[in-house]
């Protein structure tokens, strides 16, 4: 497994260091992706090709060149040019082309992928004309929270190259063309880490620009919910009361829980149980604490509660997803 770069010391969003970004950050800082795979493609026209989807998330960013890509299910279709980054976050089928309206090509039925490295890998493609350059990269990762955090999402969000927000993502692309452009082939040891970096900044700017109705977003945006969200985070130890938390958002009980579950179909109580148990997991993967100093962090007395617990959300004991801990 390999640790996600921390979202606070990626490029700040102009001192917006309101709740919702607060939590953003946070989110992001506690995520661990793994099941990378990376693929720096040069495509010439006329070339189309088909992505499966089923991951948790995906990018495409454009190195060079323009291209078009279309979501299979309603048929979305958006032009990228040279430094524009897409994001899927839920990777859903999708299609890269060069033209709209392109036949489409399966990509796993193209001979021309460099399959040698299981995480990255460079292929050639097309019938010989003006050429496209892209990085993209897709992932999977363990905790529940993931999931909750793209599913209030558009299905696809695109920065363009010319905005304040993706030119944060300038160092980042610019290490990935230097790279793509080796005489040696791709370095998957390279491309991971900036990936990582790229899909997280632009993960980060996306969810900072992005108002759902529904979902985790929507309740870290809601101005009442966002403050009780903040002190379950950043005490989590703490053995919080529905009063105090309704105190949080200056609502009673009752319209605290009936907004809350509302916007994230969980109890209070329910969230902070997820909440703890994520940290703990990333304690698990990232120190060598005991199970009972870490049971005891995240605010469980009883060390066989918390196991109990972990292994419900996790199906594995924490011993057991201590030692499945992937090599880095």
């Amino acid at each position: 497994m390999h640790a996600a770069p921390r979202a606070a010391e990626s490029a700040a969003h102009d001192a917006d260091r309101s709740p919702r970004a607060v939590l953003i950050a946070q989110v992001l800082d506690s995520l661990r992706f793994h099941g990378w795979f990376f693929c720096v493609s040069e495509l010439s026209a006329p070339w189309a090709l088909q992505l499966p989807g089923g991951r948790l998330a995906a990018i495409h960013a454009v190195l060079e060149g323009e291209c078009v890509v279309t979501l299979a299910g309603d048929g979305t279709t958006l032009h990228l040019s040279a430094g524009d980054v897409v994001v899927l976050p839920r990777d859903e089928v999708h299609a890269m082309s060069d033209r709209a309206g392109r036949p489409v090509v399966a990509v796993t039925a193209i001979a021309g992928i460099d399959r040698r490295d299981r995480r990255a890998s460079s292929l050639s493609y097309g019938g010989g004309g003006a050429l496209t350059r892209l990085l993209t990269a897709s992932f999977t990762a363990e905790m529940r929270s993931a999931q909750a955090i793209v599913a209030g999402l558009p299905a696809i969000m695109v920065l363009r190259a010319a905005t304040p927000e993706c030119k944060r993502l300038s160092p980042a692309l610019a290490l990935v063309r230097e790279e793509a452009a080796q005489p040696g082939g791709v370095s998957s040891a390279v491309l991971r880490r900036t990936a990582e970096i790229l899909f997280v900044q632009a993960l980060r700017e996306a969810l900072l620009d992005t108002r759902p109705a529904t979902g985790w977003l929507a309740a870290a945006s809601d101005s009442r919910l966002a403050p009780a969200l903040l002190a379950l985070h950043e005490q989590p130890e703490r053995r919080w009361t529905l009063v105090e938390l309704a105190h949080c958002t200056h609502l009673s009980r009752t319209a605290f829980l009936e907004r809350f579950q509302a916007c994230l179909g969980q109890t209070p109580t329910e969230y902070l149980q997820g909440w703890r148990l994520q940290l703990a997991a990333q304690r698990l993967r990232e120190t060598q604490d005991s199970v009972t100093q870490i049971a005891m962090s995240v605010g469980y007395d009883n060390p066989s509660a918390f196991a109990r617990a972990f292994k419900r959300l996790l199906g594995q004991s924490p011993n057991e997803f201590r030692a499945a801990r992937p090599a880095v």
